[in-house]
């Protein structure tokens, strides 16, 4: 039993090669299922070439002759099914969200599921390995999961930009909202209406959202570009020291 992938001669009835360990079984029961199919055919041709009185010779020839004919077809059939999968092999290589925008989207779903250990995840790298080492207790409360439970609807993201270790991400469409037990609600926000922008970091393989303490507010607030103050009114006005 040949291998397909190192050309090794292997001992019949080897699952996998001795050499490189690759599968080879399922290569040879398809060879067998095509011998016994094209048996079968053989078969079936000489019994109809014997009803109309022809020799084995001819039901022979005429069975060639007939897998000729059907060939081409089969080619192009086999061509449109290697092209299908071209473009299925592209799709999936280039569709999908991308590691930003997945990340994104795993700390929303946290923050609506109050999953703790994911959000910290995505927002405290040291604080989460400290928890999956059993030494940090998280609770979503203390964590600033401050809401008694979320509404995350139809979240969507736009990666504006990744470069390297930085990204950004827009949400651009869903809403947010957070509610308490007692009755009161934070008013929400429909991101189509109004885009937020999520700056991510990535450390040791991990997205993590630089801006979360704002990212996961469940309310409108004004976007703070990089490098600008967070309450310029304030820093513009301040005096300066005496």
């Amino acid at each position: 039993m040949r291998c397909p992938n190192c050309g090794y001669d292997n001992p019949e009835g080897r699952r996998y090669c001795e050499e490189c360990g690759e599968k080879i079984l399922d290569l040879e029961a398809m060879k067998a299922r095509a011998r016994r199919r094209s048996q079968r055919e053989a078969a079936r041709y000489r019994r109809e070439a014997r009803s109309k009185g022809l020799d084995a010779e001819e039901a022979e020839r005429r069975r060639r002759r007939a897998r000729r004919r059907t060939s081409p077809l089969v080619g192009l059939l086999l061509l449109a099914a290697l092209a299908a999968l071209a473009v299925m092999l592209v799709v999936v290589a280039t569709g999908g969200d991308s590691g930003p925008e997945k990340a994104v989207k795993e700390f929303y779903g946290a923050i609506r599921d109050k999953n703790v250990m994911l959000y910290l995840k995505h927002t405290d790298l040291e604080l989460y390995k400290m928890a999956q080492r059993g030494e940090y207790e998280p609770d979503p409360y203390t964590e600033g999961i401050d809401y008694d439970y979320y509404a995350l609807d139809g979240l969507k993201t736009r990666l504006v930009k990744e470069e390297g270790d930085f990204a950004e991400v827009e949400l651009v469409g869903g809403a947010f909202k957070g509610f308490f037990n007692s009755g009161g609600d934070s008013g929400g926000i429909d991101f189509a209406q109004y885009p937020r922008t999520v700056r991510l970091v990535k450390v040791e393989g991990i997205w993590l959202v630089q801006d979360y303490q704002l990212a996961k507010l469940p309310y409108y607030y004004e976007d703070i570009g990089p490098g600008e103050p967070e309450f310029p009114e304030v820093e513009e006005g301040a005096p300066g020291p005496s």
